[in-house]
């Protein structure tokens, strides 16, 4: 490009520059030039100084700011003592005073040509280099998701390595269940945890996306979000999400390297799953199929860094045959292994892929429940108990000796944050259960009526047995006002919070809307965590926002007594009532065993949803 407001100079050097080759433009104007420079970069610039608009310093200033290296020749008259003072400052390529001769300025445009030519060719060489680098870090960073088959780990890897590549502040992941469910295993960054969702179901959309196996931009300009699919084989192994970059948006480049990260990402995953099959497999009890206790306090350990890392929840559940010992006395140690056999194969039929059962010695058993709160694991308990008892093996076995088989729970960080406070509350959850009144009334045989007349009992029953390792039962005559009083209590703990899971049966003679229950519960929120069941004869409630009525009609049980029974996270509490002439005769108790046992048998006894 030739700029100079002297015509002639400029046309005549604009012919020599064309004859000998070069595709060269003119320019009379510094404006002229800056503006055909935007469009159309040039590798050398001669400026002449005598423009029509003045000085040549003004170009010479963008010219540098454009390009530091840019070759630039300043043509100056003779006159102009300035002129090489400003060629100094500038740093150009070469500087001739007018007239100039044509050869020698061909041979100066030549050598800044070349200088401009090498000049790109080392940038050209320089830019393969990075991109060279980029690639083999992008390689490296492949190659350590297959390097560590700690899917532990890896859940953090390939977070933090998708979040680097793309500069991105924050970041989540989920991973496939067997089902195919994705669940939210990590997260990291700005992102709140509650607008995160725990589970997503790959269907619609989302399955369409998934099956595509590349990356894709979602939300508006302001708030892009990018998701990178972990799929191998035609498998989906789970879902990256990355947000707030850095600069803005989302590179278009940085999308590639995002594919390659998630393919490999996948495949480290996939390994990882079976990594720990095959840990697991070799870590197993022969005779139950149980884990060792040293595989399962490593499993907890980990269990318990992920709880603390992510807010989350589990459970250790103990369970125990106290009567083993005398089992194998007296009907022999093959018996004794088929009832530990029995059992372990019971419990495997009702946990999840994620859930560890271990056996910590030949009579007692550990199961860790991931993402299960202490409501979660008081109902798998009772599952559990349930399904040990349809096993052929121990109904074999009970037929010459009932199994004394108790079982206890600890929720972390509920009940402790490490696996000797979980465990410790676990066993003493155990002895609650061998002291409790159901064991000491040998209840377990008796259906739903049968268990309340006898807890009831009458003014000429004994004393109730008592254990100071047990919580207490009472019977006796009670306050006519303790049965509304109770249920307009538990309606405002509902409130207070009403996320708590947990169930509370009501047993009236008739289902009124007047029920203190049912008042206390108007303003409850539509979902509840605890369900809430009112059995009764139809009277002139029949929906609720907050409970469920059960009309039972023509059952005088029913009429005769009056019941409640609440079980959730934080309490357990049964009370059962006669009102007769001159008194309310009553129960009541805390113990979680007797609790359990009621509202079990009320639900078997009226075809009620179990769990």
């Amino acid at each position: 490009m030739v700029v100079d407001g002297d015509a002639a100079f400029r046309q005549s050097t604009v012919e020599a520059l064309r004859r000998a080759g070069y595709s060269v433009a003119g320019a009379e104007s510094g404006a002229d030039a800056l503006a055909l420079f935007s469009q159309l970069p040039s590798d050398l610039v001669i400026v002449g100084m005598a423009l029509v608009d003045g000085s040549g310093l003004h170009v010479l200033e963008r010219l540098r700011e454009r390009d530091p290296g840019q070759e630039i020749i300043l043509v100056g008259n003779a006159e102009q003592d300035s002129a090489s003072a400003l060629a100094l400052r500038h740093g150009v390529s070469g500087f001739w005073s007018k007239p100039v001769e044509g050869d020698a300025l061909m041979l100066d445009v030549q050598r800044s040509l070349e200088r401009a030519s090498l000049r790109h060719e080392r940038e050209r060489l320089l830019g393969e280099n990075l991109e060279f680098a980029r690639h083999q870090s992008l390689q490296q960073r492949c190659l350590e998701f297959l390097a560590n088959p700690d899917l532990e780990w890896l859940q953090e890897q390939i977070l933090a390595e998708l979040a680097s590549w793309c500069d991105a502040q924050s970041a989540a992941l989920w991973l496939a269940d067997e089902r195919g469910e994705l669940h939210l295993r990590a997260y990291r960054g700005l992102l709140d945890k509650r607008f995160l969702p725990e589970r997503l179901s790959p269907d619609g959309t989302l399955q369409t996306r998934l099956a595509q196996s590349a990356p894709w931009l979602a939300g508006d300009e302001r708030a892009r979000v990018l998701f990178v699919p972990l799929v191998n084989g035609g498998e989906t192994l789970g879902l990256c999400q990355l947000s707030d970059p850095l600069p803005g948006h989302f590179h278009a480049e940085t999308l590639k390297g995002a594919k390659t990260l998630g393919d490999f990402g996948a495949v480290g995953v996939k390994n990882g799953k079976r990594f720990l099959a095959l840990q697991r497999l070799g870590l197993r009890d022969k005779e139950t199929a149980a884990y060792n206790l040293s595989y399962f306090t490593d499993y907890a350990g980990k269990e318990i860094y992920k709880a603390r890392r992510y807010a989350r929840t589990f459970s250790l559940l103990t369970f125990s045959i106290d009567n083993l010992p005398q089992l194998k006395l007296r009907f022999g140690a093959a018996d004794a292994r088929k009832a530990t056999r029995g059992i372990i194969r019971a419990l495997q039929r009702i946990i999840r892929d994620s859930d560890v059962i271990a056996k910590a010695s030949e009579h007692e058993f550990y199961l860790l429940l991931p993402e299960t709160d202490f409501f979660g694991a008081l109902m798998f308990n009772r599952r559990a108990h349930a399904t040990i008892r349809e096993q052929p093996e121990i109904q074999e076995i009970e037929a010459k000796l009932p199994l004394a088989l108790v079982g206890g729970a600890g929720t972390f960080p509920r009940d402790g944050e490490d696996f000797d406070e979980l465990v410790h509350r676990c066993r003493r959850r155990m002895d609650e259960q061998r002291a409790s009144l159901e064991r000491k009334l040998v209840l377990e045989g008796l259906d739903f009526w049968e268990e309340v007349e006898v807890l009831l009992g009458s003014a000429q029953s004994p004393r109730l047995p008592s254990d100071e390792r047990a919580e207490p039962s009472r019977r006796g005559k009670v306050s006519e006002t303790l049965f509304d009083s109770l249920q307009a209590e538990i309606a405002r703990e509902l409130l207070r919070d009403p996320h708590a899971r947990g169930l509370l049966y009501l047993g009236v003679a008739e289902v009124r809307a007047e029920l203190p229950l049912a008042a206390g519960l108007e303003t409850a929120p539509a979902e509840m965590g605890s369900r809430v069941y009112v059995l009764g004869r139809r009277a002139d409630l029949e929906s609720h926002p907050a409970l469920t009525p059960v009309f039972l009609e023509g059952d005088e049980r029913l009429a005769r007594h009056e019941f409640l029974f609440w079980l959730s996270e934080t309490s357990a509490y049964a009370l059962i009532q006669r009102r007769g002439k001159g008194a309310t005769w009553g129960f009541h108790s805390s113990d979680t065993a007797v609790v359990d046992s009621l509202i079990m048998k009320l639900q078997t006894a009226y075809d009620l949803q179990p769990y």
